[in-house]
Protein backbone atom coordinates (compact mmCIF):
# COMPACT_ATOMS: atom_id res chain seq x y z
CA UNK A 1 0.00 0.00 0.00
CA UNK A 2 1.31 3.44 -0.86
CA UNK A 3 2.01 5.47 2.22
CA UNK A 4 -0.14 8.38 3.27
CA UNK A 5 1.31 11.85 3.76
CA UNK A 6 1.00 11.40 7.53
CA UNK A 7 2.91 8.11 7.61
CA UNK A 8 5.72 9.28 5.32
CA UNK A 9 6.19 12.52 7.21
CA UNK A 10 5.92 10.77 10.55
CA UNK A 11 8.83 8.63 9.46
CA UNK A 12 10.74 11.80 8.64
CA UNK A 13 9.96 13.17 12.09
CA UNK A 14 11.45 10.08 13.67
CA UNK A 15 14.62 10.44 11.63
CA UNK A 16 14.98 14.05 12.71
CA UNK A 17 14.47 13.09 16.34
CA UNK A 18 17.35 10.63 16.07
CA UNK A 19 19.83 13.03 14.47
CA UNK A 20 22.90 13.89 16.50
CA UNK A 21 23.72 17.48 17.29
CA UNK A 22 26.78 19.41 18.27
CA UNK A 23 27.30 23.17 18.57
CA UNK A 24 27.72 24.90 15.24
CA UNK A 25 31.23 26.23 14.93
CA UNK A 26 31.91 29.84 14.03
CA UNK A 27 33.44 30.37 10.61
CA UNK A 28 37.20 30.79 10.57
CA UNK A 29 39.64 31.86 7.85
CA UNK A 30 40.61 29.25 5.28
CA UNK A 31 40.09 28.23 1.69
CA UNK A 32 36.47 27.26 2.26
CA UNK A 33 36.11 27.80 6.03
CA UNK A 34 36.96 25.86 9.22
CA UNK A 35 37.88 22.20 9.05
CA UNK A 36 39.57 21.09 12.25
CA UNK A 37 38.37 20.47 15.77
CA UNK A 38 35.22 18.45 15.10
CA UNK A 39 34.23 16.67 18.30
CA UNK A 40 31.00 14.76 18.59
CA UNK A 41 29.04 13.70 21.60
CA UNK A 42 28.27 10.04 22.14
CA UNK A 43 24.90 9.20 20.61
CA UNK A 44 22.06 8.43 22.96
CA UNK A 45 19.57 7.26 20.33
CA UNK A 46 19.83 5.96 16.81
CA UNK A 47 17.38 5.21 14.05
CA UNK A 48 18.04 3.26 10.90
CA UNK A 49 17.66 5.24 7.68
CA UNK A 50 18.06 4.33 4.03
CA UNK A 51 19.60 6.52 1.32
CA UNK A 52 17.86 5.13 -1.75
CA UNK A 53 19.05 5.86 -5.28
CA UNK A 54 16.74 5.80 -8.28
CA UNK A 55 17.53 3.30 -11.02
CA UNK A 56 16.29 4.21 -14.49
CA UNK A 57 17.20 3.29 -18.09
CA UNK A 58 20.51 4.92 -18.93
CA UNK A 59 23.44 6.22 -16.85
CA UNK A 60 21.68 6.14 -13.50
CA UNK A 61 24.82 5.39 -11.46
CA UNK A 62 27.71 7.53 -12.72
CA UNK A 63 29.30 7.72 -9.25
CA UNK A 64 29.04 4.21 -7.78
CA UNK A 65 29.17 4.06 -4.00
CA UNK A 66 28.47 7.74 -3.34
CA UNK A 67 25.47 7.06 -1.09
CA UNK A 68 27.38 4.28 0.67
CA UNK A 69 30.12 6.73 1.62
CA UNK A 70 27.57 9.31 2.75
CA UNK A 71 26.00 6.62 4.92
CA UNK A 72 29.38 5.96 6.54
CA UNK A 73 29.87 9.65 7.29
CA UNK A 74 26.35 10.03 8.66
CA UNK A 75 27.03 7.12 10.99
CA UNK A 76 30.21 8.81 12.23
CA UNK A 77 28.86 12.34 12.52
CA UNK A 78 25.22 11.96 13.60
CA UNK A 79 22.86 9.76 15.57
CA UNK A 80 21.36 8.43 12.39
CA UNK A 81 22.20 4.79 11.70
CA UNK A 82 22.18 4.47 7.91
CA UNK A 83 21.91 1.04 6.34
CA UNK A 84 25.24 -0.45 5.33
CA UNK A 85 24.22 -0.73 1.70
CA UNK A 86 21.76 1.94 0.55
CA UNK A 87 18.89 0.68 -1.56
CA UNK A 88 18.47 0.95 -5.29
CA UNK A 89 14.82 1.59 -6.14
CA UNK A 90 12.73 2.06 -9.22
CA UNK A 91 9.89 4.53 -9.49
CA UNK A 92 7.31 1.72 -9.46
CA UNK A 93 8.69 0.17 -6.27
CA UNK A 94 6.84 0.38 -2.94
CA UNK A 95 10.23 1.01 -1.33
CA UNK A 96 10.20 4.45 -2.93
CA UNK A 97 7.92 5.55 -0.09
CA UNK A 98 9.95 4.08 2.78
CA UNK A 99 11.98 7.25 3.36
CA UNK A 100 11.43 10.93 2.48
CA UNK A 101 14.78 11.15 0.62
CA UNK A 102 15.59 10.02 -2.92
CA UNK A 103 18.91 10.40 -4.74
CA UNK A 104 18.87 10.70 -8.53
CA UNK A 105 22.27 10.93 -10.23
CA UNK A 106 22.91 11.34 -13.91
CA UNK A 107 25.44 12.24 -16.56
CA UNK A 108 24.41 13.71 -19.87
CA UNK A 109 20.77 13.32 -20.75
CA UNK A 110 18.12 12.02 -18.38
CA UNK A 111 15.97 9.65 -20.44
CA UNK A 112 12.19 9.74 -20.32
CA UNK A 113 10.97 7.75 -17.32
CA UNK A 114 7.43 7.17 -18.54
CA UNK A 115 4.09 8.45 -17.31
CA UNK A 116 3.67 5.84 -14.56
CA UNK A 117 7.11 6.60 -13.11
CA UNK A 118 6.49 10.33 -13.26
CA UNK A 119 3.16 9.90 -11.48
CA UNK A 120 4.85 7.92 -8.72
CA UNK A 121 7.59 10.53 -8.28
CA UNK A 122 4.97 13.27 -8.16
CA UNK A 123 3.13 11.41 -5.43
CA UNK A 124 6.39 10.93 -3.54
CA UNK A 125 6.93 14.71 -3.55
CA UNK A 126 3.32 15.43 -2.61
CA UNK A 127 3.58 13.07 0.36
CA UNK A 128 6.51 15.04 1.77
CA UNK A 129 9.53 13.52 0.05
CA UNK A 130 12.49 15.40 -1.38
CA UNK A 131 14.48 14.40 -4.46
CA UNK A 132 18.16 15.28 -4.76
CA UNK A 133 19.22 15.45 -8.42
CA UNK A 134 23.01 15.28 -8.81
CA UNK A 135 24.65 16.24 -12.11
CA UNK A 136 27.83 14.21 -12.51
CA UNK A 137 29.12 16.43 -15.32
CA UNK A 138 30.11 19.03 -12.73
CA UNK A 139 29.07 21.95 -14.93
CA UNK A 140 30.50 20.88 -18.28
CA UNK A 141 27.25 19.64 -19.87
CA UNK A 142 23.81 21.10 -19.17
CA UNK A 143 21.92 18.16 -20.65
CA UNK A 144 21.05 16.60 -17.30
CA UNK A 145 20.00 19.95 -15.87
CA UNK A 146 17.76 20.61 -18.86
CA UNK A 147 16.07 17.20 -18.63
CA UNK A 148 15.61 17.44 -14.86
CA UNK A 149 13.93 20.83 -15.29
CA UNK A 150 11.61 19.34 -17.91
CA UNK A 151 10.80 16.34 -15.70
CA UNK A 152 9.96 18.53 -12.72
CA UNK A 153 7.85 20.76 -14.92
CA UNK A 154 5.72 17.73 -15.78
CA UNK A 155 5.37 16.26 -12.29
CA UNK A 156 5.03 19.64 -10.53
CA UNK A 157 3.02 21.73 -13.01
CA UNK A 158 3.61 25.44 -12.65
CA UNK A 159 6.77 24.98 -10.58
CA UNK A 160 10.24 25.92 -11.80
CA UNK A 161 13.79 25.41 -10.60
CA UNK A 162 15.13 28.60 -9.06
CA UNK A 163 18.26 29.57 -7.17
CA UNK A 164 18.24 28.55 -3.51
CA UNK A 165 19.15 31.61 -1.48
CA UNK A 166 22.49 31.64 0.33
CA UNK A 167 20.72 32.20 3.66
CA UNK A 168 18.47 29.15 3.25
CA UNK A 169 18.45 26.76 6.20
CA UNK A 170 19.88 24.09 3.89
CA UNK A 171 23.28 25.75 4.40
CA UNK A 172 23.10 25.51 8.19
CA UNK A 173 20.89 22.54 9.05
CA UNK A 174 23.90 20.85 10.70
CA UNK A 175 27.09 22.51 9.48
CA UNK A 176 27.60 26.14 8.52
CA UNK A 177 28.30 25.87 4.80
CA UNK A 178 29.04 28.79 2.49
CA UNK A 179 29.26 27.07 -0.90
CA UNK A 180 27.63 23.85 -2.21
CA UNK A 181 30.88 22.18 -3.20
CA UNK A 182 31.24 18.84 -4.93
CA UNK A 183 33.90 17.35 -7.16
CA UNK A 184 33.95 20.76 -8.84
CA UNK A 185 33.39 24.31 -7.69
CA UNK A 186 31.69 25.53 -10.87
CA UNK A 187 28.50 26.90 -9.29
CA UNK A 188 28.20 28.88 -6.05
CA UNK A 189 24.54 27.93 -5.60
CA UNK A 190 22.08 25.09 -6.06
CA UNK A 191 18.70 25.09 -7.77
CA UNK A 192 15.50 23.96 -6.14
CA UNK A 193 11.72 23.94 -6.15
CA UNK A 194 10.31 25.47 -3.01
CA UNK A 195 6.63 24.82 -2.34
CA UNK A 196 4.45 24.44 0.74
CA UNK A 197 7.23 25.88 2.89
CA UNK A 198 9.85 23.30 1.96
CA UNK A 199 12.26 22.25 -0.74
CA UNK A 200 10.66 19.47 -2.74
CA UNK A 201 13.48 19.06 -5.25
CA UNK A 202 17.13 20.05 -5.27
CA UNK A 203 19.53 20.11 -8.22
CA UNK A 204 23.25 20.08 -7.40
CA UNK A 205 25.48 20.80 -10.41
CA UNK A 206 28.96 20.47 -8.86
CA UNK A 207 28.96 16.64 -8.95
CA UNK A 208 28.38 15.96 -5.27
CA UNK A 209 28.57 12.21 -5.77
CA UNK A 210 31.95 12.53 -7.45
CA UNK A 211 33.35 14.03 -4.25
CA UNK A 212 31.91 11.27 -2.07
CA UNK A 213 32.60 8.06 -3.99
CA UNK A 214 35.47 5.70 -3.19
CA UNK A 215 36.82 2.80 -5.21
CA UNK A 216 37.21 -0.79 -4.07
CA UNK A 217 40.69 -0.01 -2.75
CA UNK A 218 39.32 2.59 -0.34
CA UNK A 219 40.70 5.57 -2.22
CA UNK A 220 38.48 8.37 -3.47
CA UNK A 221 37.74 7.77 -7.13
CA UNK A 222 37.71 11.32 -8.48
CA UNK A 223 39.87 14.31 -7.50
CA UNK A 224 38.18 17.45 -6.23
CA UNK A 225 39.23 20.60 -8.04
CA UNK A 226 40.47 23.12 -7.25
CA UNK A 227 40.39 22.57 -3.47
CA UNK A 228 41.48 18.95 -3.03
CA UNK A 229 40.87 17.25 0.32
CA UNK A 230 39.51 20.39 1.96
CA UNK A 231 36.93 20.81 -0.78
CA UNK A 232 35.95 17.15 -0.40
CA UNK A 233 35.34 17.62 3.32
CA UNK A 234 33.03 20.53 2.60
CA UNK A 235 31.20 18.44 0.04
CA UNK A 236 30.60 15.80 2.73
CA UNK A 237 29.35 18.49 5.09
CA UNK A 238 26.93 19.82 2.53
CA UNK A 239 25.70 16.29 1.81
CA UNK A 240 25.05 15.77 5.53
CA UNK A 241 23.09 19.03 5.59
CA UNK A 242 20.96 17.90 2.66
CA UNK A 243 20.14 14.56 4.23
CA UNK A 244 19.17 16.11 7.55
CA UNK A 245 17.05 18.73 5.81
CA UNK A 246 15.27 16.03 3.80
CA UNK A 247 14.52 13.92 6.86
CA UNK A 248 13.37 16.76 9.13
CA UNK A 249 9.96 18.13 8.28
CA UNK A 250 9.57 21.47 10.08
CA UNK A 251 12.69 23.53 9.53
CA UNK A 252 12.36 27.20 10.41
CA UNK A 253 14.73 29.84 9.14
CA UNK A 254 15.25 31.22 12.62
CA UNK A 255 15.82 27.81 14.25
CA UNK A 256 18.11 25.99 11.90
CA UNK A 257 20.04 23.84 14.30
CA UNK A 258 18.64 20.35 14.72
CA UNK A 259 18.70 20.29 18.52
CA UNK A 260 16.81 23.57 18.68
CA UNK A 261 14.31 22.16 16.21
CA UNK A 262 13.72 19.18 18.42
CA UNK A 263 13.20 21.28 21.54
CA UNK A 264 10.57 23.27 19.69
CA UNK A 265 8.92 20.39 17.84
CA UNK A 266 5.19 19.85 18.33
CA UNK A 267 4.65 16.97 15.93
CA UNK A 268 1.08 15.87 15.29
Amino acid sequence: MVRTRRSLLAGAAGLCAAAATRPLRAQEPGLFGPLGGDEFREPTAVLTVDLPQLQYPGKWNPRPGAMRELAVELRLRTRLEPVREPSVVTADSRKLFDTPFLYVAGEGQLPALGSAAETALGRFLDLGGMILFDAADGGTDLGFERDVAALLGRILPGAALTRVAADHVLYRSFYLVDTPLGRTNTFDHVLGIHEEGRLKALLVRNDLGGALARGEGGLFTWPCTPGGAEQREWAFRFAVNILLYATCTDYKADRAHVETLLRNRRWR
